[in-house]
């Protein structure tokens, strides 16, 4: 079997037979066998080197072992203070403040009577609930037709998709010969709880004569909740506003200072208009 002698890879005999070589890519190819032999000669240096192992590696025994626990970055801890310092000039927030409203003007008096007895039910009265801002009672009279009598008031909060019929109790003692009343408490709930909600209701009276109905002249009985937040106001104000009349505020001075503000702007703009015309 022949055999095949290999020369050792040697920096010098690529150097030796660089400079033999010639043509024009001589200096080209003689950077390249630079590179390749001191590529090799710190590759064979780094092989030779020392290596680091620790002792718990090779079942040997650590000299001291010290355990350290992890703490907040400075970043973290900066905005932790930012949010303290932050917090002791920050405004409380204000609860929002809810109130009802009625969209109608209900009868009263002869107009009160002279409805009852042409439609034989009629609201009387909406009137908020203490301490229960959202809620309202409304006060209903009927026409004494029939002893065995019902009252209901149909509502709707998301315009007669979906509605229910709430029964009206009666008021005890009502009773005047002629009318009777009934009363009932409604109420705003959740996700109906937004400035300018609406309550829609009608009302029905069954008797044994039959069914009638109350509807504010088909128009229906509407309540409107109210959410008073001064943040609220002011963010919907500066919405839509010019930003310098917040530099300025809201005082008596402020406004003289604005309207002197506004007629020095007319000012400016008359003479521009008079010397533009003179030109």
């Amino acid at each position: 079997v022949p055999i095949k002698l290999v020369r050792p890879f040697s920096p010098q005999l690529l150097q030796v037979r660089q400079q033999k070589s010639s043509g024009p890519d001589q200096a080209k190819s003689a950077s390249i066998f630079d590179e390749t032999a001191e590529y090799m000669r710190i590759h064979l240096a780094l092989s030779a080197g020392k290596r680091v192992s620790f002792a718990d590696t090779t079942g040997g025994d650590l000299v001291d072992v010290k355990e350290f626990v992890a703490f907040d970055s400075d970043e973290e801890e900066g905005s932790a203070k930012w949010e303290e310092e932050e917090a002791k000039y920050r405004k409380p927030e204000r609860e929002p403040t809810y109130s009802v409203h009625p969209e109608f003007i209900a009868a009263t008096g002869g107009a009160l009577l002279q409805a009852v007895r042409t439609n034989k039910v009629e609201v009387e009265q909406m009137s908020p609930v203490e301490d229960e801002p959202l809620a309202f009672k409304v006060l209903i009279r009927v026409l004494n037709i029939s002893f065995h009598k019902s009252v209901y008031i149909r509502t709707t909060m998301d315009h007669w998709v979906t509605y229910f019929d709430h029964p009206a109790e009666y008021v005890q003692g009502s009773n005047d010969g002629d009318t009777d009343q009934f009363s009932l408490k409604l109420s705003f709930s959740p996700p109906y709880l937004t400035h300018g909600s609406r309550i829609e209701f009608v009302v029905r009276y069954e008797t044994s004569d039959g069914d009638y109905w109350a509807n504010n002249s088909s128009m229906n009985y509407v309540i409107t909740l109210l959410l008073k937040c001064l943040n609220d106001v002011i963010n919907q104000v500066r919405s839509v506003a010019p930003c310098w009349m917040f530099h300025i505020g809201f005082t008596f001075q402020t406004w003289r200072l604005r309207a002197s503000f506004i007629c020095s702007l007319c000012f400016r703009a008359k003479i521009a208009q008079e010397i533009t015309t003179m030109i």
